[in-house]
């Protein structure tokens, strides 16, 4: 039995061994998952689903061919699905059961679209020609998706390959070897060594065994046998010589004196080794099964873990009891992200900051139209046709993308969107605000505003990390809406005596209130033959309202400056100077004349409760218009 043992002990640890070793080498799972699309219908677009990129821990590689140049584009889940728009479009949703297929839906739509490339929306793109390898990584925190396209009109690429990391862990491994290790180790020694043998004792009367037992018996058959000799004796000395034959015949049952001998204490002995034997062979056998059983155990269950890491993950098309379902209008993939990443802010910057000193340097509008909109388009031409005519005529504070202070982002999702930065290049004098706007998803970020800090003043601070934009007509939490802050600017800069006056004040060192107010009371002053007006209005479509991180806001808009004069008699007439001229086309008139400005301004609104003024923080005019009646 304990050869038996023995060698079920070493074998069963062989077993634990080479299940152990298996986990690390032929049965180790594979490093990675390729699944590949399927063929299906041709769209112009492809999207990749968010999901896909975390379907298993580590790094996605996709490998994709096609004919021609095609590109592969990082941006927001939102964002992505804006720009997709109504175009049909191919999606890829999902890995099959098995690993080996990728789950591709498709959905009807418009025929073509614009090339994505050199979208605003993406924060990264790679271009190829014929084949790609991609390896998609997170360029920040939340959820991004891909967009795979040639130009927009021709289909995309359709041959795609997504290699995933598999979870290569085997933790029942080590364990597994340790186990068959000690399993060997306490076989072993069982095979090896002897089992010790012990020697019974020499007796008189044939000899004993030693045992306790068998003293103990051989002493009962001894009072026993001294018991019968004494009765023996007491017969003999009553009866005859002839009843010899009888004691004869009785020698039979005499017996007892061989009791002696060693047979009954043997019998008693064999019993009880027996029982010993028997209890302890049934003990080695339980002890053998348990072993066997706990082995097999492990093994099965190192079998099963070693499977179930090759089993893919659940498609991302499958339903989860914890996640929204996909298209679920209550949810929002990107959560507050702001609209653009620091990388994607600095790359729109540089092209608009291009853009402008394209235009600038060859006083050409058209070099304008990609990256200026509204009110500083508008601003600019007029200023590139006065200085056509009128050498002297001062140039718009240049654009520059270089010394970036600092930029406010809105977490906003919907469109439009309105960002800001502030920078301070070559041609600066005073750090300027720039107010960019994103009309669509498929349109890019267009310089709306450029306002130069007023000397003195104090830029409000505004999270970095994406702050909220409020309607122009919003008043939650702040003193004043934006609306009413800038109709009370404008009224402030029309009357000397304006209801705002101790409402919206500005810095000591920077006077454009009352520059502003001088420059109307010189005019009437001095023009004897001239009636005038003047009115600031708001441009409602130029309004953006930013949140501070005090709870306030920064508005920034423009006003609509109008200088209106009349002659005062028939035969007066009003003279303007050059830079109107360019624009009126002539210097004098008899019927009268309007000169329009555009003035772009940032006012600090404080939040509700306050007892603080609103503040004019930044604020600039150029000339917009100049006509006769």
């Amino acid at each position: 039995m304990r050869f038996k043992t023995a060698v079920a002990l070493v074998l069963l640890g062989l077993l634990t061994l080479l299940a152990g070793i298996g986990q690390k080498t032929f049965w180790a799972p594979p490093e990675t998952i390729t699944a590949t699309a399927p063929a299906g219908t041709a769209a112009p677009l492809t999207v990749f689903d968010e999901k896909l990129r975390a379907l298993h821990p580590g790094t996605v590689t996709i490998s994709v061919k096609g004919e021609g140049s095609f590109l592969l584009a990082a941006g927001r889940p939102d964002d992505v699905d804006a720009w997709v728009g109504k175009t049909a479009h191919n999606t890829v949703a999902g890995v099959s059961d098995d690993g080996k297929a990728l789950q591709v839906t498709h959905t009807d739509g418009e025929a073509t679209a614009p090339s994505p490339a050199g979208s605003d929306l993406w924060v990264s793109t790679e271009n190829a020609s014929g084949e790609m390898n991609y390896s998609w990584n997170a360029p920040a925190d939340g959820d991004w998706s891909l967009l795979l396209a040639a130009d927009g009109t021709k289909p995309a690429p359709s041959s795609i390959t997504m290699t995933f990391p598999n979870d290569t862990s085997t933790p029942w491994a080590i364990p597994l070897m340790v186990l068959g290790g000690l399993l060997i180790i306490a076989g072993g020694p069982l095979l090896v060594l002897k089992p010790k043998s012990g020697k019974r004792p020499d007796t008189p009367a044939g000899g004993g065994d030693g045992d306790s037992f068998v003293r103990r018996a051989r002493a009962k058959a001894a009072v026993r046998r001294g018991g019968q000799d004494a009765a023996g004796e007491k017969t003999a000395g009553e009866k005859t010589a002839g009843q010899d034959a009888d004691v004869r015949g009785a020698s039979a049952p005499a017996a007892p004196a061989t009791v002696q001998q060693p047979t009954v204490p043997e019998k008693g002995r064999g019993a009880s080794e027996n029982r010993r034997a028997s209890r302890n062979g049934r003990t080695a056998r339980r002890n053998g099964v348990v072993v066997a059983v706990l082995t097999a155990a492990a093994v099965a269950g190192t079998s099963v873990a070693a499977q179930a890491s090759q089993t893919p993950a659940p498609s991302p098309s499958a339903p989860a009891s914890t996640s929204a379902a996909p298209g679920d209008a209550t949810q929002d993939p990107a959560g507050d992200a702001p609209v653009l990443l620091d990388a994607q802010f600095r790359r729109v910057l540089e092209q608009v900051a291009g853009a402008v000193d394209a235009g600038d340097a060859a006083k050409d509008a058209a070099k304008l139209q990609g990256r200026v909109a509204k009110s500083e388009l508008e601003v600019r031409t007029q200023n590139y046709k006065i200085r056509s005519q009128v050498g002297s005529y001062e140039s718009r504070m240049p654009v520059r993308s270089t010394k970036l202070l600092t930029t406010v982002v809105t977490n906003k999702r919907s469109w439009p969107r309105s960002v800001m930065a502030v920078t301070q290049g070559d041609g600066n004098v005073v750090p300027q605000l720039l107010t960019l706007t994103q009309a669509s998803p498929r349109e890019n970020y267009k310089l709306v505003g450029t306002t130069p800090l007023q000397p003195g003043a104090t830029f409000p601070a505004i999270g970095r990390a994406g702050t909220e934009t409020l309607a122009p007509s919003d008043k939650s939490g702040l003193l004043y809406s934006g609306e009413e802050a800038l109709a009370g600017l404008g009224d402030r800069l029309t009357k000397s005596d304006s209801a705002f006056k101790d409402k919206l004040v500005e810095g000591q060192s920077s006077p454009y209130i009352a520059d502003t107010l001088a420059y109307q009371a010189d005019v009437v002053s001095s023009g004897v033959n001239g009636t005038f007006a003047f009115t600031h209005k708001v441009a409602p479509e130029s309004t953006v309202v930013f949140r501070t991180a005090d709870g306030g806001a920064l508005v920034l808009g423009r006003l609509n400056f109008a200088f209106d004069g009349t002659p005062k008699a028939d035969g007066d007439k009003l003279t303007i100077g050059d830079d109107a001229a360019a624009l009126a086309g002539g210097k004098e008139t008899s019927t009268g004349m309007v000169l329009n400005f555009a003035e772009s301004v940032a006012v600090y609104v404080p939040p509700a409760g306050s007892k603080d003024p609103m503040k004019l923080v930044a604020a600039t005019r150029g000339l917009v218009g100049a006509a006769f009646k």
